[in-house]
């Protein structure tokens, strides 16, 4: 784990009272998962063999987390993690994709997944996906207006770095704030990996996207002072137009 996200982490205690339902198909990827989440000190697991019979696992249960395989199974994909959600409305869904990119994981986030895993993983990635799912910042809500998937991620990294810039002024006088900037940083890192794992066109479509983004915003005033200025330039201009 790099310094940046340090700041985000699960104590022991933690782990030992989360509850995790898996739901992988491959046996062999369904064990990996359970050996390593065992390892991560996460003692109550529960597994499904596919997505259909998962919903059977809820009845009398609760779980904190789902860990579930992305791909096109015998279920509707969206039609089962919308039940999901309705079942267990607060449940930490993370999906699962060696191909994050044709399968419909971003979607999948919109819907109220918390983080996503690539496989194959290791046992620092799946540590990883689980700490930035549970304790990451959540996908702001200005993403479900975005025109399309890229300008979505744009707004995502966008809005992590007004935060971490934000902390990083407030952390020149409050020393919570100075306590704060781990997470902001690894915040702004997991939007920017989140936009590079999901953008389509990859990099150059993000990069097109962003510039966009960019243009869009030096066309108008960044300031409140600016955006006064340009509503009264407005407003002297209609009353000129009235008075001719």
């Amino acid at each position: 784990m790099s310094s940046a996200e340090k700041g985000t982490f699960l104590t022991d205690a933690e782990r030992a009272t989360s509850s995790i339902l898996v739901v992988e198909p491959d046996p062999a990827d369904r064990s990996l998962l359970r050996t390593t989440l065992k390892d991560l000190g996460f003692n109550s697991i529960a597994e499904a063999q596919n997505h259909l019979s998962s919903l059977e696992k809820f009845e009398g249960r609760k779980f904190t987390h789902l860990i579930f395989d992305a791909r096109k199974g015998n279920y509707p994909m969206k039609d089962w993690f919308a039940q999901i959600l309705e079942i267990a409305p607060n449940i930490i869904a993370i999906p699962a994709s060696a191909n994050p990119k044709v399968d419909d994981v971003f979607e999948l986030l919109i819907m109220g997944a918390k983080g996503y895993l690539v496989k194959p993983f290791t046992t620092d990635t799946l540590d990883l996906s689980v700490v930035m799912a549970t304790k990451g910042e959540p996908i702001p809500d200005c993403v479900k207006q975005a025109r399309d998937r890229n300008e979505a991620l744009v707004a995502i990294i966008m809005s992590s770095l007004d935060r971490l810039a934000t902390v990083h002024r407030q952390a020149k006088t409050f020393e919570t704030a100075q306590r704060e900037l781990p997470r902001a940083e690894a915040a702004f890192r997991r939007a920017s990996d989140l936009a590079l794992t999901f953008a389509k066109g990859g990099e150059d479509g993000l990069m097109r996207a962003l510039e966009r983004f960019c243009v869009d915003k030096s066309r108008g005033p960044a300031t409140r002072l600016g955006r006064l200025r340009k509503r009264l330039s407005t407003t002297r201009v209609s009353d000129e137009a009235v008075s001719d």
